[in-house]
């Protein structure tokens, strides 16, 4: 059971902020005090509110709050009996954008929270936590988050990404699943406001969640939607403000009396742009009849904690795992690879749109006389020196980089158990209220003796409004909030933004998505899941999937997984290994749910009316609107210029073992995304993939096209048509003499994708950003590696034990007609599971276009 919180619960009267009070009740949180902003020329405050007699002044349209129907709030607190605060909103929507930065601007009408808020924590100084009914709007729940975090107070959106989620139990999947939801539990609430077309106007103070109206809802918005049943889904919802809705009465026990409107003496009153809605009047308390005891805990639907796709993946990977040999296994102790000072010393790389430094450490050997060598001032004396190499870019670069412009961090610990300390310090590099952090990864490894803190940071040198993040910091049924300083994912642009085949609009981008690593924590508890190791891999991975999927991810390049040091490391990694390689078999596959008449047009309606005319057509029937599409495909095998053979292409697999994680956790998937690849099979920017083998291991390129920079942008002078990927495996028993050669060699071979270009060497190409994971290798040849070009600047990730895998399924080259990988690594051309590396290194390259 989640620890109880003393909740604040932000009502507006609509169904959401409602509704979400029955999953605080269903966590074990207490309900402390209702809290709400009204109208300015509204004379009512929560001093002089008569509840007998309401009174309703005009909409206020507010971009954050609802107001129409305000004049029923305080009768909230009687119904609920629960005290209500309410205060006049002053402020005006000073900051639109998608994102909100509060030190902009102290006029803008989400700082109107904050004395309400305070008024509350005044008389009830045990409140710790605040509720909202945010389910898609970032714009919303990003401002509520950023004012519960200044006061100290933990936010719980329950409903977040709610159409994402998986039907509870009992119930089939559906467009309007939680409409049906809130009414399975006794929820009423009144449409008072439509303002879209689709929704006829007769639908004023109707049931939102009759059937009736569930059937006008859908078929009046979805020809809106044609191809996108997710935004639908949202529009169903009313999340665009598509209409609104006003509360009347619930269950108990949150709900002791219910409202009672008198219709006859309410208006329709309609407005400018064909927005309508009901002005009460005459509303009063009323008894609850018998018909409306519903008990919450009978009837509260909890989403489902795995999707279809990972509820199978455990029984799948138990069934295929096989007893492994007992004299593969590693001992529990190794002895600490002798990394010295060339191999963790800080390296900066520059690219045609990043900036990239690795390895910062304070060395015992730099340390000023007297310095202590804590891991708190080791991470001040890391923040100071990165501050300082940005500082030098001074001069270089049109525009000077800043701590602002990091996009994906990487910070090792020598002791996991220093990490608290070294947070708060780490926080200090970023701006207090700067919305969306980096995405970070966080571990304990065996860093080189007297280093107690590694820090890499990969920097975007454009503009900071190309970049889009993702950070919820709200509890919720998704995945785990990122509390602190760093987003669950951060999306920089691939493309120029510039380039006139490009949208300037951010989903007509291909982006790279930096997602920070995902450890099995409960979203709604925020408490590591018990169970099997399977079932913790299970659920941190649907965190990195589903972060993913709401970022419109195509292709992980790679996948790697971090794991606790134990006794058995190569179980724990074949583990690994079957469940990446079956969620990729099993993938996000549309078309479940698909009706059989789907895909034809309805004899009734012309196609002006399917077009234009979004309220013609509300008679047809509900089930033709197709179900089960309404999530993004990842992996998305439309993306390749050429379909892989015969089954979809899995990404290589990294196992690293480190000595421990955040939480104590047992695991942490961890990799980056490709999102909006063209799907056009004219498009000549899809992606293309190669693996081959070798005798020393494997390499594996996803090849990926994009626009070229212009010049006069402020980054370097170079120009890049395409970005790979780069995935290098090497086998245990590898001969250092043949390393470097078949590296060099093997890079010759695959990066040159195409089959009509000139020969590409290593020279041709620069790293952007990239990671070596070490378990055993000579330092002989780890320095004849870090001399190529490709591998001198990447962070370094020293592991217990390492283990991996490169999949091969067959590409045919468009050209030659012939497949791309065709250099088995067993001798009966077998395709080997799992094996035990000596090194691993990921690495995103661009190819270098002299201007």
């Amino acid at each position: 059971m989640t620890s109880s919180l003393n909740v604040i619960a932000l009502i507006s009267g609509g169904k959401d902020s409602l509704y979400t009070l029955l999953h605080c009740l269903h966590h074990g949180h207490k309900l402390i005090a209702l809290a709400n902003l009204y109208p300015q020329h509204d004379s009512q405050s929560s001093a002089c509110v008569d509840p007998d007699h309401p009174q309703e002044g005009e909409d206020l349209n507010s971009f954050m709050y609802q107001t129409v129907g305000h004049s029923l709030v305080p009768l909230y607190s009687q119904c609920l009996e629960l005290p209500l605060y309410r205060r006049a909103i002053s402020g005006k929507a000073v900051q639109t954008g998608r994102y909100y930065d509060p030190t902009k601007s102290a006029l803008d009408e989400t700082e109107d929270l904050i004395p309400l808020l305070q008024e509350v924590k005044r008389n009830h100084p045990q409140a710790n936590a605040i509720c909202a009914g945010a389910i898609l709007s970032t714009y919303q729940r990003t401002r509520v988050e950023s004012v519960a975090i200044r006061l100290g107070l933990t936010p719980l959106a329950y409903l977040w990404q709610y159409p994402a989620l998986p039907p509870p139990q009992g119930r089939a999947d559906s467009i309007c699943g939680l409409l049906q939801d809130m009414a399975a539990v006794g929820c009423d609430a009144r449409i008072i406001k439509i303002a879209s077309g689709g929704i006829p106007e007769r639908l004023l103070w109707a049931n939102v969640g009759d059937n009736s109206t569930l059937t006008r809802l859908v078929n009046g918005l979805s020809p809106f939607f044609p191809d996108r049943e997710f935004w639908l889904r949202g529009a169903v919802l009313g999340e665009g403000g598509e209409y609104e809705t006003i509360a009347i009465n619930g269950p108990r026990p949150l709900w002791k009396n219910r409202i009672d409107i008198a219709e006859t003496n309410s208006l329709t009153i309609a407005d400018e742009g064909g927005v309508s809605y009901f002005k009460i009047a005459g509303a009063k308390l009323a008894d609850k009849c018998d018909c409306d005891d519903t008990a919450v805990h009978d009837q509260l639907r909890i989403p489902d904690g795995l999707d279809p796709q990972f509820a199978i993946l455990g029984s799948l990977v138990e069934a295929s795992l096989q007893p492994l040999d007992p004299s593969a296994e590693l001992p529990t102790a190794l002895s600490n690879p002798n990394f010295d000072a060339m191999i963790i010393r800080a390296s900066a790389t520059l690219s045609a749109g990043n900036l990239v430094i690795s390895n910062i450490t304070i060395d015992p050997s730099d340390r000023s006389k007297g310095m202590s060598s804590s891991a708190a001032d080791q991470m001040k004396g890391v923040v100071q020196k990165l501050r300082e190499m940005l500082q030098s870019y001074h001069g270089q670069l049109k525009l000077v980089p800043t701590t602002s412009n990091i996009v994906s961090t990487t910070l090792l610990l020598q002791d996991i158990s220093h990490f608290g300390v070294v947070n708060s310090i780490y926080a200090t590099l970023f701006r207090e209220g700067e919305p969306n952090p980096p995405a970070r990864v966080t571990f304990a490894c065996r860093l080189p003796p007297g280093v107690e803190v590694s820090l890499s940071v990969v920097l975007n040198l454009g503009s900071r409004d190309s970049l889009r993040g993702l950070h919820v910091q709200s509890r919720s049924y998704w995945a785990p909030a990122n509390i602190g300083p760093y987003s669950q994912a951060v999306c920089e642009p691939l493309d120029d933004p510039q380039d006139p085949n490009c949208s300037v609009h951010d989903e007509k981008l291909i982006e790279i998505v930096h997602v920070a690593g995902q450890i099995p924590l409960v979203p709604q508890s925020m408490e590591v899941k018990d169970g099997s190791f399977i079932d913790q891999a299970v659920l941190s991975l649907q965190h990195l999937w589903r972060i993913g999927q709401e970022r419109e991810v195509d292709v992980w390049p790679w996948g790697v997984a971090l794991y606790k040091s134990q006794s058995e490391p190569g179980s724990r990694a074949s583990a690994g290994c079957e469940l990446w390689r079956h969620a990729h078999l099993t993938g996000t596959k549309p078309g479940a749910g698909r009706c059989e008449d789907d895909g034809h047009e309805r004899d009734d309606l012309d196609a002006w009316d399917l077009q234009f005319n979004r309220s013609a057509g509300f008679q047809s029937n509900l089930s033709r609107v197709t179900v089960g599409e309404h999530l993004h495909v990842l992996p998305d095998p439309g993306i390749f210029l050429v379909p892989p053979s015969p089954e979809p292409w899995v990404p290589p697999y990294i196992s690293a073992a480190v000595t421990a994680l955040p939480r104590d956790a047992p695991i942490e998937w961890w990799s980056l995304g490709v999102a909006h690849l063209p799907k056009s099979p004219n498009s000549h920017r899809r992606a293309t993939v190669c693996t081959q083998r070798y005798p020393w291991g494997s390499l594996t390129v996803l090849n990926i096209k994009a626009s070229l920079q212009e010049e006069g942008t402020g980054w370097p002078s170079t120009r890049h048509g395409q970005t790979d990927f780069a995935t290098v495996l090497v086998t245990e028993n590898f001969e250092s003499s043949s390393l470097v050669d078949g590296l060099r060699n093997g890079l010759n071979e695959v990066l040159c994708l195409d089959p009509n270009a000139q020969h590409i060497t290593e020279a041709d190409f620069r790293t952007v950003h990239g990671t070596a994971f070490i378990a055993q290798t000579g330092e002989d040849a780890w320095r004849a590696i870090t001399k190529q070009t490709l591998f001198s600047g990447l962070s370094i990730v020293p592991c217990t034990s390492l283990f991996g895998r490169a999949f091969v399924q067959p590409f045919l080259d468009p050209a030659s007609n012939r497949s791309t990988s065709t250099l088995p690594l067993t001798s009966d051309g077998t395709d080997p599971g799992c094996q035990r590396l000596a090194l691993a290194m990921t690495i995103r390259l661009e190819a270098r276009v002299e201007t």
